[in-house]
């Protein structure tokens, strides 16, 4: 792996990474049974022919204590990088390794067994596409709550030149209001509770204390940004995490701000291939659409012609790169995308596994403050994530210990949150 500029690296010592070596971490009971279920999942979800049958089994039958080998998937475009980018970890087993390393590891290698790469019957072949079918039901259940950001009062024409402070007011209260409701989205990852399963996991919070279970939350200096420049941003960026009714919140905030004139463009960053099972890829984006366009309420019709509009207009544009799937870092970023997110207004960084890779997955102390993190951004950055890790940074002092007493299992278990800023330019 190439070596990183110094300026481009945390303002702080870098902590150790997160292994799966201590026995029943969570990072262990990934390892050892969360990934490997996966791998059962995938290979009883359709009749699989002969070889993907046998490489999905030798997948789950190696973890935890089998060692990382290069990968065997000599026509994948993104094989190069990843024959690069092992060496370091190779012949480490699953659990020595850095854990975001032997988890981005075991997605890619799931695609390796299942031949998604390789001319034959599993070319191109989505492998969580039978969970991904069940996603829709969630976002109808969840109808209502979409349609009341729809169907609202317009947003003035150019709500940052507004001069009554109530109408200011107004607007913000109703952009924070959305970003609350939109980090719950998050809890639909299907790489930890299983669609179509009865224990799913924790549930969207609807009931009146989603606040409660922020544990940062920056919802409304990110508000205030958004209605005190000059202009419209040029251009906001969205890495988008989970498909479902993750996606369509997400698609609710990408035409509020276009229709509320906050900004000009929003380019959209899905998955270059399938992982983490409900991963956003290209091809799920516009199967959104077209879900949305065969619901039974007309706000969420009318929202799916909207972005085939944006779409048209360029909008809305959608960008995908390899390294939303490789192992790197956020200060191993490549250069052409550095570049291409510096030249942003704002960068929305939705989910865990995103968080994760800003952070280098390691064990910062949790008040360490963020921005001494994140110094090498290229870009004010917004993240919003529901904990599912053992990682976090930017807490107040104190909450730590006491989320422990009241949670044990509070930073992987779906139920709090953050909304987080970095490198924020509030305008006087």
């Amino acid at each position: 792996m190439k070596t990183t500029p110094a300026q481009m690296l945390p303002q702080l010592p870098l902590p150790e990474p997160l292994r799966g070596s201590e026995p029943d971490s969570f990072a262990f009971r990934t390892l050892s049974r969360r990934l490997p279920g996966i791998a059962s999942r995938v290979l009883r979800s359709r009749a699989w022919h002969s070889k993907a049958r046998t490489r999905l089994q030798a997948l789950v039958d190696e973890m935890p204590n089998g060692r990382l080998r290069l990968l065997d998937d000599p026509q994948a475009q993104d094989a190069a990088g990843w024959e690069q980018d092992l060496v370091p970890y190779l012949g480490l087993t699953w659990l020595e390794a850095p854990w975001y390393v032997s988890e981005t590891y075991f997605f890619r290698r799931l695609l390796e067994a299942t031949g998604y790469y390789q001319a034959g019957p599993g070319f191109q072949l989505d492998p969580y596409l039978p969970e991904k079918r069940q996603e829709f039901e969630a976002v109808y259940a969840q109808s209502s709550r979409l349609c009341e950001h729809l169907d609202g009062p317009a947003f003035p024409a150019k709500p940052m030149q507004l001069e009554d402070p109530r109408a200011v007011g107004e607007v913000r209260s109703r952009l924070t209001n959305l970003l609350r409701q939109n980090i719950w989205g998050n809890q639909a990852d299907r790489s930890m509770w299983p669609a179509g399963l009865r224990a799913e996991g924790p549930s969207l919070r609807t009931d009146g204390r989603s606040n409660e279970h922020l544990l940062v939350d920056h919802a409304g200096l990110v508000a205030e940004f958004l209605t005190s420049q000059p202009a419209p941003l040029h251009r906001i960026d969205l890495v988008l995490d989970n498909g479902g009714i993750e996606l369509a919140y997400d698609l609710v905030l990408v035409d509020v701000l276009l229709s509320g004139s906050f900004t000009r463009e929003i380019r959209l960053h899905t998955k270059p291939h399938p992982t983490y099972v409900s991963d956003v890829t290209t091809p799920d984006f516009y199967t959104a659409i077209d879900h949305l366009e065969q619901a039974r309420e007309a706000c969420l019709r009318l929202l799916a012609g909207r972005m085939r509009s944006y779409l048209a207009d360029g909008r809305v544009q959608l960008r995908t790169d390899y390294y939303w799937t490789s192992l790197r870092t956020g200060w191993e970023m490549p250069a052409e995308l550095r570049l291409e997110l510096g030249e942003s207004g704002l960068v929305v960084s939705k989910g865990d596994a995103n968080y994760r890779r800003w952070l280098g997955d390691r064990s910062w102390p949790h008040t360490t403050f963020l921005d001494s993190i994140l110094a090498y951004f290229p870009s004010p950055l917004l993240i919003m994530r529901v904990l599912k890790a053992n990682l976090i940074a930017g807490l107040q002092s104190g909450l730590s210990e006491r989320m422990y007493s009241l949670d044990p299992e509070w930073l992987h278990d779906g139920n709090w949150g953050i909304i987080q800023a970095s490198g924020l330019p509030i305008p006087a």
